[in-house]
């Protein structure tokens, strides 16, 4: 897997989007536990991530995804993501979740036992779970944290109003998020961008107007940012960044230092049912938000412009994307 550098700051960044401001986001640390399991209907049309990513679609069959973990201990398609069947049995506190294909890389069911539910942010909705897996009949291996990326179900019994929410945060309606749903239920998360060539980054939303992110040599960087609703299905996310480079070593004389000044635009689709603009990419419906890199453009003091070409690929929202190099 190839890591890159969409968009990873140094020196003085500024990461805006054109004709909005931030506001405040939700409270991170207000963590509630759940006792009772969401039935097996909660979760059709939701999706987890632990290493593997899978999209429940129907009752019956989901989308499984292992294309961006690095460890190998699960199923890992040559094709990358694909249709899969599952079963699920509900007890009081916990769902056991058997996933069977016919792939070559499932030489047994991997079967998932979901509990300790968590609500993270007091929104009513599941955000979090601990998941004990075990391939076939091997002993279970070591417990994880996993996560709803998607859709996540109601704790039960809390009546959520899922009327105005958009699709990808719970909700009925699939549409891009407003301002105040976006400060809600996306700034405190990272934002992980998996492109269809296979290079994957994120950064982490730490306000309503700051992120961090590291480098490709794992340097941390910082910069600001907004978010912008533009119409019913699509959002639009302009980064610009400030920087400084330094040429030759600071105690000869032949250094020097180079400014620049970097523009990144990405358009978001979060009408992501709608399978048309998978079909034109050649990516799996359904998975993530989609999103078109429109622009990358580096312009430095010496005149000289570096620009990437357009790229397409899905954006998923995490809680701690960690989890995907573990």
């Amino acid at each position: 897997m190839k890591i890159a550098s969409i968009y990873f700051f140094i020196s003085k960044t500024v990461f805006f989007l054109v004709g909005c401001n931030g506001g405040g986001g939700s409270d991170s640390n207000a963590n509630k536990s759940i006792i009772n399991a969401p039935s097996a209907l909660d979760i059709v049309g939701s999706e987890i991530a632990f290493n593997p990513i899978i999209k429940f679609t129907t009752s019956s069959e989901c989308i499984y995804d292992n294309t961006i973990a690095q460890e190998q201990t699960f199923p890992k398609p040559e094709s990358g993501a694909i249709q899969a069947s599952y079963t699920v049995e509900k007890s009081l506190s916990s769902l056991l979740i058997t996933i069977s294909s016919t792939d070559l890389s499932f030489g047994e069911d991997l079967v998932l036992e979901l509990s300790g539910w968590t609500d993270t942010n007091s929104d009513n909705l599941i955000d979090q779970f601990s998941i004990l897996p075990t391939l076939g009949d091997d002993l279970p291996l070591n417990s994880m944290i996993g996560q709803f990326t998607e859709n996540p179900p109601d704790v039960p019994n809390s009546n959520v109003d899922h009327s105005q929410l958009p699709e990808f945060l719970g909700g009925d309606s699939n549409t891009s998020p407003t301002l105040d749903q976006w400060q809600s239920y996306v700034v405190g998360n990272d934002m992980v961008f998996s492109f269809t060539d296979g290079n994957i980054s994120y950064i982490k939303l730490i306000s309503e107007n700051t992120f961090s992110s590291y480098d490709s040599q794992g340097n941390l960087e910082s910069g600001t940012y907004d978010y912008d609703k533009m119409d019913a299905a699509t959002g639009r996310l302009s980064l610009y960044q400030e920087k400084s480079y330094q040429y030759g070593s600071s105690q000869t004389a032949g250094s020097s230092m180079i400014s620049s000044t970097r523009t990144a635009i990405f358009t978001l689709n979060f009408f992501n049912t709608d399978s048309l603009s998978d079909a034109t990419h050649g990516k799996v419906g359904g998975l993530g938000v989609h999103f078109i890199r429109d622009e990358d453009r580096e312009v430095f003091s010496t005149g000289s412009t570096t620009e990437k070409s357009t790229a397409y690929g899905s954006l998923r929202i995490y809680q701690d994307a960690s989890l995907l190099y573990n």
